[in-house]
C-alpha cells in the first residue's frame, strides 16, 4: 500500500493536503446521515466538481513534469510506466492522464519553442470542468484516428470544437458513439 503522505508534512504540499483532507471530511459530513436527500445529491455534485479539478491538477502536474524531463531523469523510459510506478496506477489510469496531459496542456518543442494545446477547444472545457478526464480521453481518441487524420486542418479543428462542445452534454460513451459518426460523416 502506498503512503501518499510521505515526504508532504511540510511546506506548500503539505498544507494543501491538509486542507483537502479537511474539506473532505467537512463533505462527507456535510452527506451523513441526517443530511436531506438534496443535500446528499448536492455533495455528490460538489464531490465531482472536486474529482475533476483533481484530474485537471494531475494532468497539469504530469504535463509539467514531461516538460522539465523529470521522468527520464529518473530512468523511466515513459510518463505511463512512472506514473503507474509512482501512484501505484494500473497502466490503464496513467495512460489516461499522459493522453491528457499530450492532448490538452502546452508543449515544448524540440528546438525549445513553447505549443500550444493540440486540442486547444478541448483543453477550454477540461479547465472549466465541463468535460472531464474520459471526455478528454475520447476526444483525443476520437481525434487521432486514422479517418480523423484524412480531415482537412480547418475540418479537424471544426470537428474538434464541435466534439468539445458535446462533452458537457454527452457521457465519455455517448460522446464517442457521436463523435465517431461526426467524423464519418467529415471524411
Amino acid at each position: 500500500m502506498f503512503d501518499y503522505g510521505v515526504g508532504m508534512d511540510a511546506g506548500p504540499v503539505g498544507t494543501a493536503r491538509e486542507r483537502l483532507q479537511q474539506a473532505i471530511a467537512q463533505l462527507t459530513d456535510a452527506a451523513g446521515p441526517t443530511a436531506a436527500p438534496d443535500e446528499v445529491i448536492d455533495a455528490l455534485r460538489v464531490g465531482e466538481q472536486a474529482r475533476r479539478a483533481l484530474d485537471r491538477a494531475m494532468v497539469e502536474a504530469t504535463a509539467d513534469l514531461q516538460r522539465r524531463g523529470v521522468f527520464a531523469e529518473r530512468g523511466y523510459r515513459s510518463p505511463t510506466g512512472a506514473l503507474a510506478d509512482l501512484l501505484g496506477w494500473e497502466r490503464f489510469e496513467a495512460r489516461r492522464r499522459v493522453v491528457a496531459a499530450e492532448s490538452v496542456c502546452a508543449q515544448i518543442g524540440l528546438d525549445g519553442t513553447p505549443l500550444p494545446a493540440r486540442l486547444p477547444t478541448t483543453a477550454t472545457v477540461f479547465a472549466t470542468g465541463e468535460a472531464g478526464l474520459r471526455h478528454v480521453e475520447v476526444l483525443a481518441r476520437l481525434l487521432d484516428s486514422s479517418t480523423a487524420r484524412r480531415l482537412s486542418p480547418q475540418t479537424w479543428a471544426g470537428a474538434e470544437a464541435q466534439l468539445a462542445a458535446k462533452a458537457s452534454v454527452y457521457t465519455p460513451s455517448e460522446l464517442h458513439t457521436w463523435g465517431s459518426q461526426l467524423i464519418e460523416l467529415l471524411d
